[in-house]
């Protein structure tokens, strides 16, 4: 099988595009096959080609999860692979990889220098990725390694904000224990905004006992309790209850 593949791909049709922008390289890096990656490596396969969503197989092979090939397609074949280089949706493959939870990428990429504080189009970090998404362990080895993330924040979001939208109890206290202020606010106002809007009654209760200021307003002059009052729900009414008690 190999012996094949060094036959048919050899020179410049081992760079070849399908339908979708892909390479040889790509499906191999997207689909596992270190083997194969390998043998596309050693004849000529370019790192550098970007699928039609501007991908490149080291984004796939950090969506994938795979540590192995992403080692491989840093360090070997004829292009040098950038590991900032970003997708259409302006996506490292840090971001792939941190959205995701793989961690074992993560720990690659970031001994291999990738920038943890580049934005995507919805001005995400890898870290607001994995706050978003949940993933504790890579929200612990991304301010383990770049301590700086604590700050790194926009007026659209911080990770304190994401985690605490979706109701994520364990990376809100890793985010405060780290030192994230609490009170930061953006266009949505603080992460007690976002727990209280979305149901997120933990979050709330950990928010309020960690001393967030309950008078922060949003961008339309309203406080998260204001906003829930509006809500009918009756665990809107409990949370209201929660910072009504402060």
């Amino acid at each position: 099988m190999l012996f094949g593949i060094r036959i048919i791909w050899r020179g410049p049709n081992v760079n070849c595009v399908d339908s979708t922008g892909y390479t040889p390289l790509h499906h191999a890096a997207l689909n596992g096959h270190k083997d194969v990656v390998e043998v596309l490596l050693r004849n000529d396969a370019l790192t550098n080609v970007a699928d039609c969503k501007g991908c490149y197989p080291l984004h796939l092979a950090a969506w994938k999860g795979d540590a192995d090939i992403v080692k491989l397609l840093i360090h070997q074949g004829p292009s040098h692979t950038k590991v900032n280089e970003q997708n259409n949706d302006n996506e490292t493959a840090l971001h792939c990889a941190a959205q995701h939870g793989h961690t074992e990428v993560v720990k690659v990429l970031l001994e291999e220098l990738t920038d943890p504080t580049m934005r995507n189009n919805k001005f995400e970090t890898p870290l607001d990725l994995a706050a978003l998404y949940g993933r504790l362990e890579v929200v612990k080895m991304l301010l383990n390694a770049h301590p700086n993330l604590l700050s790194c924040n926009t007026k659209k979001h911080t990770p304190l904000h994401l985690a605490a939208r979706n109701g994520h109890k364990t990376v809100v206290h890793v985010l405060l224990d780290a030192g994230m202020d609490s009170n930061y606010q953006t266009e949505k106002g603080s992460a007690l905004h976002e727990a209280a809007l979305f149901g997120k009654t933990d979050v709330v209760q950990i928010l309020l006992a960690a001393g967030i200021d309950v008078n922060i307003k949003d961008n339309r002059g309203l406080t998260a309790l204001d906003i829930v009052r509006e809500l009918p729900s009756q665990k809107s009414q409990h949370i209201a209850a929660l910072i009504e008690g402060e």
